[in-house]
């Protein structure tokens, strides 16, 4: 029954993915479905997409090891995702840019945006797609053990890759439709049978220290410190939500500012339940299954420990939804970056068709290194400790670049480029 479930859910999603037009004739129609999403598709896609198979196993192993003060990278990136709907995308949409290079542009020199450009292609690769792959090999390879943790990785690139090159953005925006209620519906399973294995509330309490129920911690935390509250986790958010493609392609997509703007805080909103559907059963779980040496493994310790058939099919489908809605993002998002920031730059004379040719062609390129690097991951202690250290030593930054240009109008192109330049050796 579970593997019904799961074989009827990725057969409707390929579906989906292929459904619409295969033949694009202008960029703005591949890498931008049209720029005709509206806000309910933009806040499902960017929940989708934010909610990835990396968040599932991540931030539960975290809060099985320090408690929910990991909700703290949740409630300020819902302040990130406020500030975006109105400030930022006024800006954004109103320059009619496909990406954030093209806006950055505006303001400083080709030095500036080629590096931006390239570092972001290696964020995505390194960071959100191979995050994401090695999760799902990971789980899925324990839950299915007629399949390896590459074969999980090697599979999930092809079906994802499949409808990214055929149908571009408007593809992975009606998967992620389905997606988006597959994950919820999954979290929700998961975390009922969590409540319903915790008998007595004060017993819960007992056999765990009080630091665990805190979101603000000492200066010596492992997890959070309150200084990170300030400046760590902020400048996290920033980079996530203001500077990464992988999130800013879907409100660029938006028919309208007020599409966009509603999509962001709809996703803001969505993004209160991780608290209760990801954080809590984490904790739970420190509780119930003591002493887990890999708190990666916690997420699917609940899995097969807690679920019985039927509702382990749907929590297994809702790990592959976030698998694969975080996978055909981010594909699309490095290889938007890389066709129209770099190539187009390269070569102007390239016409629309030209240029999504080379994109489906670098598509294949990014589906090959990030199933070879997602292997590496398992070398960090946690998946969520790969994620946050990798961002914390390099996108400062970025980040400063990036606000920079849009605030400090009195900055100097050099003065930039030089800073970007000198600060990342020293991270």
């Amino acid at each position: 029954m579970d593997y019904a479930i799961l074989i009827v859910t990725l057969v409707t999603i390929l579906f989906l993915g292929l459904a619409g037009k295969k033949k694009h004739d202008t960029l703005e129609d591949f890498f931008l479905g049209s720029r005709n999403l509206n806000w309910l598709k933009i806040g499902a896609s960017l929940f989708a997409t934010n909610f990835s198979a990396s968040a599932l196993v991540g931030i539960t192993g975290a809060a099985y090891l320090t408690g929910i003060a990991i909700y703290n990278y949740e409630w300020i990136g819902i302040l990130a995702l406020i500030f975006m709907a109105i400030v930022l995308y006024k800006m954004l949409l109103g320059s009619g840019v496909f990406t954030i290079s093209e806006y950055l542009k505006k303001r400083y020199d080709h030095r500036v945006t080629i590096f931006y450009s390239i570092f972001m292609i290696f964020m995505i690769i390194f960071i959100d797609l191979a995050g994401a792959l090695y999760v799902g090999g990971l789980i899925l390879s324990s839950l299915i053990p007629s399949l390896s943790v590459s074969n999980v990785i090697l599979l999930a690139v092809i079906f994802s890759g499949v409808y990214v090159l055929a149908g571009g953005l408007a593809a992975i925006s009606r998967t992620d439709s389905l997606q988006f209620l597959i994950i919820i519906a999954g979290s929700i399973t998961v975390a009922y049978f969590s409540f319903a294995s915790i008998r007595l509330l004060d017993d819960f309490q007992a056999g765990l220290p009080p630091e665990s129920f805190s979101l603000i911690r000492s200066l010596d935390d492992r997890a959070v410190p309150w200084p990170g509250l300030i400046t760590g986790i902020p400048i996290l958010c920033a980079y996530f939500w203001f500077a990464n493609q992988n999130m800013l392609q879907w409100g660029l997509s938006a028919k309208s500012l007020r599409d966009a703007q509603f999509g962001l805080i709809f996703t803001g909103f969505l993004k209160l339940s991780v608290f209760f559907i990801l954080v809590i059963p984490g904790v739970f779980a420190a509780v119930l299954f003591p002493g887990i040496a890999e708190p990666d493994r916690v997420y699917l310790i609940l899995l097969t420990e807690l679920l019985p058939a039927g509702a382990l099919g749907l929590a297994m489908t809702g790990l592959v939804a976030a698998l694969l809605s975080n996978t055909d993002s981010s594909l699309h998002a490095a290889t938007t970056i890389f066709t129209l920031d770099l190539v187009r730059r390269r070569k102007p004379n390239l016409n629309d068709k030209q240029l999504i040719f080379i994109s489906r062609t670098f598509t294949l390129v990014i589906m090959i290194v990030s199933a070879f690097w997602a292997r590496e991951i398992d070398k960090f202690d946690t998946l969520f400790e790969y994620v946050q250290s990798t961002l914390s030593y390099s996108i400062a930054p970025l980040v400063t670049v990036y606000v920079g240009g849009i605030f400090l109008n009195a900055l100097r192109q050099t003065q930039l480029f030089f800073h970007y330049l000198s600060v990342l050796p020293a991270h």
